[in-house]
């Protein structure tokens, strides 16, 4: 079938069967993923079907992800995303102080056992992975956009992320970096230099986090010689580029010992913080990318490659933060609460609690309500008119 007209020509297409077809096209779901998965392997139910890898002058592979926009989010703090179908607007928001202070408590925690083993302070280096910098992600693809391995399209992820500087502040941060690679006690000057600029609460971009997709456009079996497993993406990036809504979660490492500045000083407390937002996908060759995903690419490739070695022209992953959630266990303010926007729990309709303000609802004892209360009812829910 080569288009619409030759669908006429088959006898069994009536009317309604086109409509319908014609109205699923309408909505964004169409028919053609449908029938181009027809008789194709597992292995083929790749991202090269729905958003495909391009090349560049170079010969270099890149992606351009279709499902989120990220034009305003610098300017006017919104992100676009095709969310169930439809295209719709959030607003981003920035994590709160109590997030903050712990995240760097954690990291500086994490530093001062570097710099102590590389001082000859100790003999033991004990940095177990997960706390602020091991969140976990969850994605959520569809049914029919698989890499062939896995039944399943929800998907959840342990990986590196980090905070992301104010893009007017890369500059000054990478010279800092690049003066102690110079000319600094490598690695204990570059630890307390990142120790201390991670304190520094001003150089950093409160409403996002950042990662790479290691293995997304790259062979994930690069050092395997049994074969090719017939793809190169993640099943992290092969959900985003079709679903970019996440959720990201942060546990810390140890409980509370009532010394710290957040969860109000208790002790015996699990920080634990949930983001949901959105993953904005920067591919390091696309020939479209801005000044600030080109800034934001290099930094963030730098920063890992200058810790691990290897490559410096990966995928990178932003998540631009939505809500949050404080999920701490037995903390009154915690419990899966969301603090930001700032919700209060104790106007929320259930049991045992107050109607929220402005809630208007008939007393069932009283009838029928009459036209003046039918007025009142009205002025009460604002209604448009």
């Amino acid at each position: 079938m080569k288009n619409f007209k030759d669908l006429f020509s088959i006898s069994r297409l009536k009317r309604r069967s086109f409509l319908k077809l014609a109205c699923l096209s309408s909505l964004g779901i169409g028919a053609g993923p449908f029938l181009s998965l027809k008789g194709k392997t597992a292995q083929a139910r790749s991202a090269q079907l729905f958003d495909s890898f391009m090349t560049d002058a170079e010969g270099n592979s890149y992606f351009t992800p279709g499902k989120i926009n990220t034009g305003q989010v610098n300017d006017n703090n919104t992100v676009f995303a095709r969310v169930d179908g439809w295209w719709r607007s959030y607003p981003v928001r920035e994590f709160d102080s109590e997030f903050h202070d712990w995240w760097i408590a954690e990291k500086s925690w994490y530093y001062d056992q570097l710099i102590a083993f590389f001082q000859d302070e100790t003999d033991e280096l004990e940095i177990p992975n997960g706390g602020h910098h091991h969140p976990m992600l969850t994605t959520y693809g569809r049914t029919f956009f698989r890499r062939g391995d896995s039944d399943f399209h929800l998907n959840t992820a342990v990986k590196g992320f980090t905070l992301v500087p104010k893009v007017d502040q890369i500059e000054y941060i990478n010279a800092q970096v690049a003066d102690v690679y110079e000319s600094g006690d490598i690695p204990v000057d570059l630890f307390q230099l990142r120790k201390d600029m991670y304190q520094d609460k001003t150089l950093w971009d409160k409403t996002r986090f950042a990662t790479l997709e290691l293995y997304s456009g790259r062979p994930i079996n690069n050092d395997d010689t049994d074969g090719n497993y017939g793809f190169t993406e993640t099943k992290t990036f092969q959900n985003l580029m079709v679903n970019p809504m996440a959720t990201l979660n942060y546990m810390s490492l140890e409980n509370t010992d009532g010394t710290q500045s957040y969860l109000d000083g208790v002790s015996g407390l699990t920080p634990h913080y949930q983001f949901k937002g959105f993953c904005w996908l920067i591919s390091y060759y696309n020939p479209a990318n801005t000044e600030y995903e080109i800034k934001i690419a290099d930094y963030i490739n730098g920063a890992h490659s200058g810790y691990h070695g290897g490559a410096d022209d990966i995928a990178t992953n932003i998540f631009l933060i939505v809500e949050q959630f404080n999920q701490t266990p037995s903390y009154s303010k915690g419990r899966g609460k969301r603090v930001v926007p700032a919700y209060t729990y104790d106007r929320v309709a259930g049991v045992g609690r107050s109607k929220p303000s402005g809630m208007v609802f008939k007393n069932r004892d009283k009838g029928k309500l009459t036209k003046v209360e039918k007025m009142e009812v009205i002025k009460k829910l604002r209604l448009s008119v």
